[in-house]
């Protein structure tokens, strides 16, 4: 009674590698331009994305710029990585920050370069704890900036699986 009334209402799973369509199984990840005043996070998010999507296994990541190397070509850019303090202490003392940092990107078919996907403004932010010694303080950032490119790189895997 159960299965016929799930394909009664309409629902189905989908099959992810169905998405782009059986021939696109590789993607190759551009390095992201870097407008932001973080020197360095646009590696860090492309190596993220480079491990997201070698641990998902839908679309495999290639390198190189070979024609019929790559079915999918994934660029954009990294628009602003900033820290804003954002809890303090009662002597004005900052105890934590928030990192926001907010993307656009592009998937295009590498032999068309048609564009297939498109998200012009992706938002994350994460909060880390402050510190007044300096190495501290930049450890922590780093920690933080690691964490919002796992997370940037497992939605952006995820919506461009969505199929509605």
């Amino acid at each position: 009674m159960l299965i016929w009334a799930g394909l009664a209402c309409g629902y189905r799973l989908s099959d992810p590698k169905q998405v782009f369509g059986p021939d696109v199984r590789r993607i190759r990840i551009e390095l992201l331009e870097n407008k932001s005043a973080e020197p360095g996070f646009e590696r860090m998010l492309g190596d993220a994305l480079v491990e997201e999507f070698t641990r998902r296994g839908v679309l495999v990541p290639v390198y190189g710029r070979g024609p019929g190397l790559a079915d999918l070509i994934l660029s954009g850019v990294v628009r602003e990585v900033e820290v804003i303090p954002s809890a303090f202490s009662s002597a004005s003392l900052a105890l934590e920050d928030t990192l926001n940092v907010t993307v656009e990107l592009t998937v295009a078919n590498a032999a068309t370069r048609e564009e297939v996907w498109r998200r012009n403004t992706l938002h994350v932010s994460e909060r880390f704890v402050s510190s007044a010694d300096p190495n501290t303080a930049q450890s922590n950032k780093e920690l933080a900036l690691l964490r919002v490119s796992a997370s940037l790189a497992g939605r952006i895997h995820d919506e461009l699986f969505q199929k509605f």
